[in-house]
């Protein structure tokens, strides 16, 4: 019986050229018993005795010279290219017979990586860190170290598209205060399009580094090691602060428990140079900011509004006002913001949702014509509180005052008439940052009452009775 077993796996094997996974569907062997049973008859198939004689050694064994020399002149030479070098040279022999052959001559020789070196301020590494929020679902780590201090930026985006990947570097550079002069970058979509038959950057992206004059430094092809320090960071997020993520319900805590991890590492001895990146980070050689920052904005090609004079943009839709239903506009998206204009005319204004088929309404848009009052105060309201997340934070801790956040909101409605958004979102932060945020502060900050001015009298009242006696003209004459 075993005998039949072992034949039947030769045979299948050898003549057929099946896997053992085929092999066990055809009999029934496990794969693992049937590789056993294969590697323990093969070692005494070249001799062994058969009816008191010495059985003819194997097909290959008078090439075995011929074999070891190529595989001495192409260490790296494949079976399949050692049996298609057989084939025309006339022997007839099949491919898993040339695989078995082979192996002894195929041993992979260990490859050293030798550590890398780089100088102040000459190289940063960078890559992308995927990873599945419980609440927040799938999210996307920018991760940007400085090769010679091992100086650490990360940020969590809810996107990876071009305009934050890019975010993710002005964010880097800023929190830096400079800029190294090359970056090294794995085989990106946003970076190269194709590396063969020659490097095809992304013209946006050559842009981009024109303006900061940095270098583009490519890996090679499977060569992760070429850029080991943003590896080993991005391993070490994993490891550590992503295991706690949960803890965090929205992306914006999130990032705030990031930076402080990211601080904390920057402030901790590194265990390769045993100093703190943030004492190195000084001896880093960086190149100033630009005057000019990069305007990071993607334009995207005009397209015509739906019959509810809605745009569509990343599976949302966001409103523009009615008059422009049917016309072509054109979206420009930030990271958080998407703009709308007609032409060179900015028609609408939203922040950016990363949910998925929302409506995003700005009351404004639409004809009050039909509505109650108490609509339109619910519309106004929530039109003031996507103005910006200050101005949401800000209603809502008014309402937690005991105040009505809708006539807080239709008061700040109005105030738009004389005052402009920046204006009024910086009266709403400075209110959250003196904890009061109440209408009657809001409104202190643009309608102070002027105060009278004092009086200025001089010591000795008598100085103010002045007696002044005419002169006659004929004193001026002559």
């Amino acid at each position: 019986m075993e005998e039949t077993i072992k034949q039947t796996i030769l045979y299948l094997r050898d003549v057929l050229g099946l896997s053992f996974y085929q092999i066990q569907d055809r009999t029934g062997i496990s794969r693992k018993r049937a590789s056993r049973i294969y590697r323990e008859s093969s070692q005494d198939r070249s001799i062994r005795p058969d009816h008191g004689k010495e059985r003819r050694g194997f097909i290959l064994d008078p090439y075995r010279s011929l074999i070891a020399e190529w595989f001495k002149e192409h260490p790296t030479l494949k079976a399949q290219q050692a049996h298609g070098w057989l084939r025309t040279r006339g022997i007839k022999i099949s491919y898993p017979a040339v695989v078995k052959y082979t192996r002894q001559f195929r041993k992979k020789v260990p490859k050293a990586y030798h550590q890398l070196t780089f100088l102040p301020g000459e190289e940063a590494q960078t890559d992308w860190c995927f990873i599945n929020h419980p609440q927040l679902g799938k999210l996307y780590g920018f991760v940007f170290i400085l090769s010679y201090s091992r100086y650490l930026f990360a940020h969590v985006f809810a996107r990876s598209s071009f305009e934050f990947f890019i975010e993710g570097h002005l964010m880097a550079f800023s929190a830096l205060g400079g800029i190294p002069y090359g970056i090294r970058y794995d085989n990106l979509a946003t970076v190269v399009l194709k590396r063969r038959p020659e490097v095809q950057y992304n013209p946006r992206f050559l842009e981009f580094s024109r303006h900061y004059n940095i270098e583009i430094r490519l890996c090679n092809p499977g060569a992760g090691n070429e850029k080991g320090r943003v590896e080993r960071a991005i391993r070490t997020l994993r490891e550590t602060f992503f295991n706690t993520m949960q803890r965090y319900s929205s992306l914006k805590a999130l990032n705030h428990g990031l930076h402080e991890w990211v601080d904390n590492k920057n402030h901790t001895l590194h265990r390769t140079t045993e100093k703190k990146p943030a004492d190195l980070l000084q001896e880093e050689k960086l190149r100033p900011l630009p005057e000019k920052p990069w305007n990071n904005v993607l334009i995207h090609p005009p397209v015509k509004t739906t019959k509810t004079a809605m745009m569509v943009f990343d599976t949302n839709s966001y409103s523009v006002p009615d008059y422009l239903v049917g016309k072509s506009l054109s979206i420009h998206s930030t990271p958080d913001t998407v703009i709308i204009y007609d032409g060179a005319k900015q028609v609408a204004s939203h922040p950016r949702s990363f949910d998925r088929r929302r409506q995003i309404i700005n009351p404004l848009h639409r004809s009050y014509g039909k509505l109650s009052v108490k609509a339109k105060i619910q519309r106004i309201y929530e039109a003031i509180k996507n103005l910006h997340p200050a101005i949401l934070d800000f209603l809502d801790k008014n309402q937690a005052c005991g105040e009505d956040p809708q006539k807080t909101a239709y008061e700040i409605f109005k105030l738009m008439k004389s005052h402009s958004r920046g204006m009024l979102i910086s009266v709403a932060s400075e209110c959250l940052n003196q904890r009061s945020p109440r209408l009657r502060m809001f409104l202190s900050y643009l309608h102070r009452e002027p105060t009278e001015a004092e009086t200025v009298q001089p010591q000795k009242g008598e100085l103010l009775n002045i007696s002044y006696q005419p002169r006659g003209l004929e004193e001026y004459d002559g």
